[in-house]
């Protein structure tokens, strides 16, 4: 599906559908945070849980092995990293980590379960050429409003698969076909995306009838921006996570 040919209202409700499963999750001292990532949750159709990048939960393990997180969220709601973790791979052999949730913290969120339109686990693999539509939180776009209170902004976009590995998903960006379709401005060059790993990818399927479904395609973990490489996104596909919840090697 090739979303840039729809018109700009249905556009604007795709990206709004790709928000509305991410969720902030982040980390702090007693008076600020840290830093943070994105994060979704799960059903795979056997079970429910957080995903978000290994490098994120690392990123937290450190700060809290140094002594200078002592809190961890996400979004609205207390959440210790270390004690939920199902997956037990590191950022170096796949960079996907998941982690047990409850009902009633789902119930808690503010954001959507990922289900997607696919029959069984795990979902097609997308073409090149197709959409990736992806939602998440740059840490650039992180304000505090007033003492401990944070504004976390959600960046949405919607990008072409470049190119297609058995490990991931390149998307390259092109800026001379970018279109401003909320009106709020594009971003400078070399916008740092930093923040945004964990994001889930997804694509958007249209039937002849005119539905529209979606699935996830992978996790973001990657976001490059230099004169040399240019701007460049990386997705590990989806699935490298196992039904259950665990994630496995590349091989």
């Amino acid at each position: 599906m090739t979303i840039g040919d729809e018109p700009e209202e249905v556009q604007k409700e795709y990206l709004k559908i790709a928000g509305s499963y991410s969720a902030p999750i982040f980390w702090a001292d007693s008076n600020n945070v840290l830093s943070n990532g994105t994060a979704f949750v799960l059903n795979t159709g056997e079970h429910t849980f957080v995903v978000t990048a290994a490098h994120v939960y690392e990123s937290y393990i450190e700060a809290k092995e140094e002594g200078k997180a002592t809190n961890c969220q996400l979004s609205n709601i207390d959440f210790y990293l270390e004690e939920r973790r199902i997956s037990d791979k590191t950022s170096e052999s796949m960079d996907i980590a998941t982690f047990s949730i409850t009902e009633e913290e789902i119930k808690s969120l503010n954001i959507c379960v990922l289900h997607g339109s696919q029959e069984t686990w795990p979902p097609t693999r997308p073409n090149e050429g197709e959409a990736i539509v992806v939602a998440g939180y740059p840490g650039i776009e992180r304000i505090e409003e007033k003492k401990q209170e944070y504004n976390f902004g959600l960046h949405c976009f919607n990008t072409p698969a470049s190119s297609i590995s058995e490990r991931h998903i390149g998307c390259s960006f092109e800026r001379q076909y970018w279109v401003d379709i909320f009106g709020n401005g594009l971003p400078e060059k070399l916008y740092n995306l930093g923040g945004i790993s964990g994001a889930p990818a997804i694509t958007l399927e249209k039937s002849e009838s005119g539905i529209v479904s979606w699935r996830l395609v992978g996790v973001v973990y990657q976001a490059e921006a230099s004169e040399t490489l240019g701007e460049i996104l990386l997705i590990h596909h989806a699935g490298y996570i196992n039904p259950d919840g665990t994630v496995r090697d590349y091989t």
